[in-house]
């Protein structure tokens, strides 16, 4: 016996290694396998952990796993914090390891209501709950990092066009309540038929929606030529003549390409933090005209007061200004009331962004031959959100999605990946394409039927130009009430699971 206990001891650390191992594939990798790496890994972690757990693995066990797999991912957390945040490395070890750590107790949180309802009602009741406690956890839980492990499945065409119908959460609820089903079955010993019901329903439903993903209601199509600057400028550096060198790169590429075209208009992309140390949130005539005399509609990320902006400009139109309305946690604002936030601020010497709001008026509306192009930016980890960008899309009755990013941050990590990685169902989700300018890396376009682009390395430069031409599709995941109605179908089933199986005594 005590040599059994021995042995466990010794192997569950080796355990843990592994687990945290399959977890990182699913979210460090894009496009390897052909695509195929990171739905498979997002599938067969919770089928491990789950299995673990419903064997009776004590929690510690559990969320070192979970604490491993984002010591993977996120490793480049503390190395920001120090060299970036300007933090003693003791500090950034300290932060690194707190996010680390709070991260990793909300997936424990998920196992363990899906062990209590394992154990009293069986697999039923565990597949739901896993499904239900994922989906509310990262629909409306606090994350440092907002993130979904629903956007694994955006790595497929055909897979991430069911987040149309379900959202990057509800595929998330997918996955766990899979994971349950099927790691509650090996541990009844459960026949292989009933094993693998839990996968053959989810691939019989990617390929449903898939087909139906054809079926829904399109509008007439959009066309755009696209141009992306990526300068690789130092992030947070400001220094005269930004803006004129990235008016040298641009209008190299507009004479290249022969833009702007009559018979569409072009869309000029700058990033986040293109242009720093002015207060652009006042009409210039002089940034209406550069647009005019180009021809072109003119979309930049620039700053005014502690606020953190995306201005447009067209000819023969009022400028558009847009403020990041969700400034990151800590990052680039202090969680929490007004006065635990001032007195953070104080306390580390930082000075928190104001957030933007969103109106009517938050897309940018741009002439085209065939009617008005309204375009709505996401400001860098605003894109993130599902919940922001539909709002977004919704208020401004936007076409079109952009993002302009500021990931110089990161220097040469994984970041640049993990971000474009977990922004790419937003395109399908909405039914319109999504347009990614960065600072130093990756650009890229994402397209509403699931296919994507990414470009170049991370601190490099360049520039690309795209036609694009689509129809935006009216998606299920466009209304405010899929995730409450989702939600609320899992919790019923709940209660229904527990009250049949533990009837009332007479």
């Amino acid at each position: 016996m005590i040599a059994q206990e021995r042995t466990g001891w010794l192997l569950r650390p080796l355990e843990a290694a592994v687990l945290a191992g399959i977890f990182v594939l699913g979210f460090r990798f894009p496009e390897a396998l052909g695509g195929w790496l990171e739905p498979v890994a997002a599938l067969l972690f919770p089928i491990l952990l789950l299995e673990a757990a419903f064997r009776g693995r004590k929690a510690f066990w559990l969320w070192l796993s979970l604490v491993g797999g984002l010591i993977l991912i996120f490793y480049w957390v503390p190395a920001t914090l120090a060299t970036k945040g300007g933090l003693p490395w003791a500090v950034a070890l300290l932060g690194g390891g707190l996010f680390y750590g709070y991260e990793a107790l909300g997936f424990l949180l998920v196992v363990l209501a899906a062990r209590t309802l394992f154990k009293r009602a069986g697999a039923p009741a565990a597949a739901v709950g896993a499904a239900l406690a994922i989906l509310v956890w990262e629909a409306w839980g606090f994350h440092i990092y907002t993130w979904s492990w629903g956007s694994a499945f955006g790595a497929l065409p055909w897979t991430a066009r069911s987040a149309a119908f379900l959202g990057s959460h509800g595929l998330a609820a997918l996955a766990w309540g899979v994971g349950a089903w099927t790691a509650a079955s090996l541990v009844e010993g459960a026949p292989l038929r009933r094993t693998l019901a839990g996968l053959a329903l989810a691939l019989g439903l990617f390929v449903t929606l898939g087909g139906a993903w054809q079926l829904l209601p399109r509008d007439s199509q959009r066309q755009v030529d696209a141009v992306l600057i990526q300068p690789n400028f130092i992030p947070g550096q400001r220094a005269a003549g930004m803006e004129a060198d990235l008016w040298r790169r641009s209008d190299a590429v507009l004479r290249e390409q022969g833009l702007p075209k009559v018979e569409r208009p072009t869309l000029l992309l700058w990033p986040e933090s293109a242009v720093l140390g002015r207060d652009d949130r006042n009409p210039d005539p002089r940034l209406a005209a550069e647009a005019s005399r180009r021809g072109i509609a003119w979309l930049f990320g620039t700053e005014g007061g502690l606020l953190n902006l995306v201005r447009g400009e067209v000819a023969g139109r009022p400028m558009f200004l847009q403020a990041k309305t969700d400034p990151m946690p800590f990052g680039e604002r202090m969680p929490g009331p007004a006065p635990l936030r001032h007195w953070l601020d104080q306390q580390l010497g930082f000075t928190s962004q104001e957030p933007g709001e969103l109106s009517s008026d938050c897309a940018f509306s741009v002439p085209a031959p065939g009617g008005e192009l309204r375009i709505h930016p996401l400001i860098c980890s605003e894109a993130l959100s599902p919940a922001r960008a539909r709002w977004g899309l919704t208020l401004g009755r936007a076409d079109l999605l952009t993002n302009h990013t500021n990931d110089g941050w990161f220097d040469r990590t994984v970041a640049t990946d993990l971000h474009a990685v977990q922004i790419r169902l937003r395109a399908t989700e909405l039914g319109v394409p999504l347009l990614r300018a960065t600072l130093t890396g990756k650009s890229g376009v994402f397209r509403e039927d699931g296919r994507f682009e990414l470009w170049g390395e991370p601190l490099t430069e360049g520039a690309r130009t795209l036609t694009l031409a689509w129809r935006p599709i009216h998606t299920p995941a466009r209304s405010a009430l899929l995730l409450p109605l989702i939600a609320a179908g899992l919790a019923a089933a709940c209660l229904l699971l527990g009250w049949k199986l533990h009837p009332r005594k007479p």
